[in-house]
């Protein structure tokens, strides 16, 4: 897949989406050193693998948050969440560190990543994601994401995402 796959993708199902390009960033906190400003309420996605292995995750949360990994390892069931490595997350998603995104789910036919959902994601404002590249943002809304997750065949499980003490 590609960025205009992604963009080619969307139309198709019909979503409406704002694309804003940006330099090349790789972690939340290059976009607040910029100060660029994006139309969303700000996200972060991690991708994540249990302690076998096994099991990959894509926790989607609000970007001002800084997950407890072992809390949400209790909420589904899992005794240890780490960060998967690059490896697993070119074979599972395609897409390098600092690109870690949603769009790339419909690379994932094998369904072997799991969606974790925030709750506290404001479900009225647009959420912005990375379209397989990190220099530029696409923003859908909440509705239109949960149609593209069912596109792609991923059913998200809603947690509680609590900031690490």
């Amino acid at each position: 897949m590609t960025e205009q796959s992604v963009l080619t993708l969307l139309t198709d199902l019909g979503i409406d989406y704002v694309r804003v390009t940006h330099p090349a960033l790789g972690a939340i906190d290059d976009y607040y050193k910029m100060n660029i400003e994006l139309p969303d309420q700000g996200i972060k996605n991690l991708f994540l693998r249990n302690k076998k292995g096994n099991r990959m995750y894509l926790v989607v949360m609000d970007e001002h948050q800084s997950a407890d990994l072992a809390h949400i390892a209790a909420q589904i069931g899992e005794s240890r969440l780490s960060f998967a490595s690059e490896e697993k997350l070119k074979q599972c998603l395609n897409v390098a560190p600092g690109c870690v995104t949603p769009f790339a789910l419909p690379y994932d036919t094998a369904q072997k990543v799991t969606v974790l959902l925030d709750q506290n994601i404001k479900q009225d404002e647009l959420l912005g994601f990375h379209p397989l590249v990190n220099d530029a943002t696409v923003c859908i809304g909440y509705a239109d994401f949960l149609r593209f997750l069912a596109h792609t065949q991923h059913e998200p499980r809603v947690i509680r995402v609590q900031t690490q003490a």
